[in-house]
């Protein structure tokens, strides 16, 4: 019957397999991924507290009157 378990402590340095440069790559990758994605999710709340204080300024202004009349105004 196969163990199921790997070799004890001593022994896991020596059969731990190697790090190949396709795992090397992929974890580059997901570190992009996921910084791109962090620098998103900034960005994002950024906006949005702009976005918020733009539309609290606009709500405390007062209305303009938007019936002005074109007659003067030259284009």
């Amino acid at each position: 019957m196969p163990r199921k378990q790997g070799p004890g402590f001593p022994y896991e340095q020596i059969f731990k397999p190697k790090e190949t440069i396709h795992d090397r790559t992929t974890a580059a990758a997901k570190q992009i991924v996921a910084d791109a994605h962090e620098r998103q999710v900034e960005l994002g709340a950024q906006l949005k507290a702009a976005r918020l204080k733009k539309e609290a300024a606009e709500a405390t202004r007062p209305a303009l009157d938007k019936r002005k009349s074109r007659k003067g105004s030259k284009r």
